[in-house]
């Protein structure tokens, strides 16, 4: 059978077996199974084992594929069957929010009441026992339109947090781990990432990784990147907060990652270039998180916090940052513009998006062709003083300089100099003209009286 698991890091359609007898769901794909306990004929929890975790839990509830939860007129259990998986927003998730950002928890090898993130307005803070030898919490970013992949390798964009480590950890000692790595047996960590749901079983999704790492008391910024041979590191200042900034330029095909003590002067810690990206990324549109590691290390309230995450983009380039783009068909305000990130003019009226909500006082609406309001201002700009037409706009005339568009990318200059004795009558005295070609640049021209 197959089965939708839209967990941290599949969000995929996977092969399952089912045994009735021991309520058992194995993953063939991935290699991990779920033992399934009802506590209700609706109802109950489970415990999750892998080849890394044993002893996960979880609660569950049968689902019925009638239902339309992300609410686009299909069923979803028809739309699984179509191969395509379901966009549920952030509300029907039951996400944590800390002031306009959104979060889809997971926990990995320790439970919530070992290792949380605990939201606020101001600040997300790491919150562990100190009890698991093991344990990582994710908050994986959802838009107001509901998207999980968001950002894309079309466009420029920029994710801002910033970051405070400053539990004290203590010297531990060291393991080997199942990689023959070496390991510290007490860490806190902190990280803000790029993942892709490209990724196959062989593959970690997390291809880009900035984080705060604090391992046996040694305290250092490390920049782990699938597009560059060995990983980044500088020390970092146990009690000060750190400005973490990743930035893409689509031009240049390039990631930096950088940071900051005051949020003003930023230092690169890394700059790759996507133009060859891992193959089992393939340009698909990534996803940003957070998330937070706790190995026999307690830490309380106000010690490890993230705050002020800002992801600034604008996939489709009408002047709308992605985050208002809230994709629901109705304008309310200049942050929830009910506008679809990924299209640039959404009702289709040849007016972009971001001009609508400009003028959105004035009746356009972004969600709602505003054509007959367009029609209506242009016919009153042909009356109203001081307001040109586009056709009025063709040819100016300041005085005696005369501008007039050329053929092709041009302008043609008209000076005229004229000599007056009593400022009523004026005689020419010489006429100017020069032809300027303003094609792949800007030009200025001036007149001045020679020194």
């Amino acid at each position: 059978m197959q089965l939708v698991f839209l967990d941290f890091e599949e969000r995929s359609l996977n092969d399952y077996t089912w045994s009735s007898g021991t309520g058992r769901v194995t993953d063939i794909s991935f290699d991990e199974y779920f033992d399934y306990t009802y506590s209700t004929a609706s109802e109950g929890t489970f415990v999750f084992t892998d080849n890394e975790v044993t002893g996960d839990t979880g609660t569950f509830a049968i689902y019925d594929a009638s239902w339309d939860l992300d609410h686009n007129g299909t069923p979803d259990g028809a739309q699984i069957d179509a191969g395509l998986l379901l966009n549920y927003s952030h509300q029907q998730l039951g996400l944590a929010v800390s002031g306009s950002s959104s979060f889809w928890l997971s926990n990995e090898g320790a439970s919530s009441s070992d290792l949380s993130l605990e939201f606020s307005a101001q600040q997300i803070d790491v919150i562990a026992s100190g009890n698991s030898p093991w344990g990582i919490v994710n908050a994986l970013r959802v838009t107001n339109s509901g998207e999980i992949n968001s950002l894309s390798w079309d466009n420029d964009w920029t994710v801002d947090v910033v970051m405070l480590n400053s539990v004290t950890v203590t010297y531990g000692g060291t393991y080997t781990d199942e990689d023959g790595d070496i390991e510290a047996i007490n860490q806190a960590v902190m990280w803000l990432n790029l993942r892709t749901t490209a990724a196959s079983a062989d593959d970690d999704p997390d291809f880009l990784e900035i984080a705060l790492q604090d391992h046996n008391g040694v305290k250092r910024i490390v920049v782990d990147s699938d597009l560059a041979a060995s990983d980044y590191a500088v020390a970092y200042s146990p009690v000060e907060e750190v400005h973490i900034r990743l930035s893409y330029n689509s031009t240049a095909a390039e990631l930096t990652s950088a940071y900051s003590y005051d949020g003003n002067q930023y230092t690169d810690l890394r700059t790759s270039s996507v133009a060859a990206l891992p193959s089992y990324i393939n340009g698909d549109p990534l996803a940003v998180a957070l998330g937070a590691e706790s190995d026999n290390v307690q830490i309380n309230l106000g010690e490890n916090t993230f705050k002020g995450f800002v992801v600034v983009s604008d996939r489709d380039g009408d002047g709308l940052d992605d985050s208002v783009e809230t994709n629901t068909g109705i304008y309310v305000s200049e942050t929830d513009t009910g506008t679809n990130p990924n299209d640039s003019d959404s009702d289709d009226d040849t007016i972009l998006d971001g001009i609508e909500v400009r003028h959105a006082t004035f009746g356009f609406d972004p969600a709602v062709s505003s054509t007959a309001r367009l029609l209506e201002f242009q016919q009153a700009a042909a009356e109203l003083p001081g307001v040109l037409t586009d056709a009025q706009q063709q040819g100016l005339s300041l005085g005696g300089v005369s501008l007039t568009p050329s053929a092709g990318s041009g302008f043609s200059f008209e000076f005229v100099i004229e000599e007056s004795e009593n400022l009523s009558i004026w005689t020419t005295v010489d006429t100017i003209n020069h032809s300027l070609d303003t094609s792949g640049t800007k030009r200025f021209i001036r007149v001045r009286m020679p020194e």
